[in-house]
């Protein structure tokens, strides 16, 4: 909605009177751009259910609108003229009662630094590379016979973009008669290739990022560590809450399958679209070596007290190896924020919940990069990420699809959803209506406040040491897999436009407000020191100039190399 076509003293509706309440006072909090970013989402996007209410369901936001459309007004018809009137006459009394929220902002904050203790939710990468990796671990059904002995599989991204290949390759963590281990190896590792696993790699990534490591770089593993999340205890102690057996070994199980996988990635300057890509010659491509996702070091045995067989493994050492370890030491990392309740979602039964938790994670640190976070999701695009079961009908498919979404948002996963229109129920059920009409629709999805500010704190800077590291490596996210990714998410069937090649990050409103947050610095006292107006840097940070000045840009050039 274009704010300025809207006549001043025309009669506004709940939707028009929230954009104005932001628009009229978004300058009196531009030293909170954060608090800004968040309210312009609860302005410019209304769900069914506020509509029905004609209430903000931002707590920050609901205080705003009902200070100034109720209590300052006098219940006043609002236009745009009497918005802006009380607005200028109330100023103080606005930004004095909004403090508590501004300074909420500045308060709240997650720390990454240690292990998981009283979290809510911990870092992940959120390159296509890293997510193809973690995703090859869910699927039984991707990896076929290569002919060489080992079971093979693509990692291929939405846009037909080979990035490499994964392997199974099992060897015997534990003592077995060679006997059992040949015959069951492989069909152990395969059958438990699933969304627990999705959620074990998880974890062992982040324990290495926070935890204490060896000599060697290991950590150690306990299924206590996934088991106090799966059950909705972390933080608690292991002396209060106990587990069965089988599901200490069930986890387990999962790790063993992880050190079983083998990648090469496709390291070549070019990623070619493929078709068909089980007709590709594999030698058409430049590859790297394959290499474990997973390194073992010492494992802990259980055995059975009456037989002293060995029942499972018990603990184990366990890192990343060379292959992923760019990704989550910050060389190749774009660190992103994933809620701990996917572990809570069942495995079996709500897979379909963790997927989408996982794809909208990923998405929303892109989105926070880029500045796009209200581009709706194609439906098609989320169905596929989603992977329900073919079985489902049309209606069943629907049905379940605005479930996992529902219970997304009571869980407070996200922030709010909506459909980008209306539906038109009279094509429902008609032959091909999921494909040829549902599907294509767009639905808008928010993440919840604290995960925008945390993914904002994750982007980078210029006094990186972005020429050290080839540009793919430092702004995998920025750059290449931002825009890749943003296409995915409107429409997965489309080419990806190619990027053309970047050398050093110049300027942009995200690095200027990275740089901004950073120093803890007031936008005012960031253009103070630049010699240029303080409204004309909020303007240029929330993307609102559309033909630059030079001089400007010079003076912002040269701030931020000098700081």
């Amino acid at each position: 909605m274009d704010y300025t076509a809207i006549s001043e003293t025309i009669l506004l509706s709940y939707e028009e009177t929230k954009i104005a309440v932001y628009e009229e006072t978004k300058e009196l909090f531009e030293d909170a751009p954060m608090l800004l970013e968040l309210w312009h989402q609860d302005a410019y996007q209304t769900s069914d259910d506020e509509r029905l209410h004609q209430q903000p369901k931002n707590e920050a936001f609901l205080a705003l609108f009902n200070l100034i459309t109720v209590e300052l007004t006098n219940f006043k018809r609002m236009t745009k003229k009497v918005i802006r009137d009380t607005v200028e006459s109330y100023k103080d009394t606005i930004t004095q009662t909004m403090l508590p929220f501004v300074q909420m902002m500045s308060d709240v904050e997650l720390d990454f630094t240690k292990p998981l203790v009283n979290q809510n939710y911990m870092m992940t990468d959120s390159s296509t590379t890293f997510y193809l990796m973690r995703n090859i671990v869910t699927s039984k059904k991707g990896f076929a016979d290569n002919g060489r002995g080992h079971l093979e599989s693509e990692l291929v991204d939405n846009q037909g973009q080979l990035h490499g290949l994964a392997e199974l390759r099992p060897a015997p963590l534990m003592e077995a008669e060679p006997a059992d281990y040949l015959i069951d190896a492989v069909e152990n590792t395969l059958s438990s290739l699933d969304e627990l696993t999705a959620d074990i790699f998880d974890l062992v990534s982040y324990m290495w990022m926070t935890g204490e490591h060896t000599s060697d770089g290991f950590i150690e593993f306990h299924s206590d560590d996934a088991l106090l999340l799966q059950q909705g205890h972390h933080g608690a102690s292991t002396d209060t809450v106990k587990f069965k057996e089988r599901d200490r070994f069930n986890i387990m199980r999962r790790v063993a399958a992880l050190t079983s996988v083998w990648v090469a990635l496709n390291d070549g300057p070019d990623r070619l679209k493929i078709i068909n890509s089980r007709d590709i010659n594999s030698k058409l491509y430049k590859f790297q070596d394959f290499k474990r996702m997973f390194e073992v070091g010492n494992v802990r045995i259980a055995f059975d007290k009456k037989t002293n067989k060995p029942k499972g493994i018990y603990a184990i050492e366990i890192k990343p190896s060379s292959l992923l370890q760019p990704y989550l030491n910050g060389s190749k990392s774009s660190l992103g924020v994933l809620d701990l309740k996917v572990f809570k979602y069942s495995y079996f039964t709500q897979r379909e919940h963790k997927r989408l938790t996982r794809y909208l994670s990923r998405q929303w640190k892109i989105r926070v990069v880029r500045g796009t976070l209200h581009q709706p999701f194609k439906i098609a695009t989320l169905l596929k990420e989603m992977n329900f079961p073919e079985r489902l009908n049309g209606v069943q498919l629907r049905d379940k699809f605005e479930e996992v979404l529902d219970d997304l948002q009571r869980d407070d996963i996200i922030k709010a959803w909506t459909y980008s229109e209306l539906i038109d129920e009279a094509r429902v059920g008609k032959r091909g209506w999921i494909k040829n009409y549902w599907s294509q629709l767009s639905v808008t999805i928010l993440p919840p406040d604290i995960v925008v500010r945390e993914n904002r704190k994750q982007m980078p800077t210029l006094d990186e040491p972005i020429e050290e590291a080839p540009v793919e490596d430092v702004f995998d996210a920025v750059f290449e897999e931002v825009v890749e990714s943003a296409q995915e998410a409107f429409d997965f069937e489309e080419e990806m436009e190619e990027v053309e090649e970047v050398a050093v990050l110049v300027l942009t409103p995200e690095t200027m407000r990275a740089k901004i947050d950073e120093l803890g610095y007031s936008i005012r006292k960031a253009a103070e020191e630049m010699g240029m107006s303080h409204t004309t840097l909020s303007r240029y940070m929330n993307h609102k100039i559309k033909r630059h000045n030079k001089d400007n840009d010079k003076k912002m050039l040269q701030w931020i190399k000098d700081n």
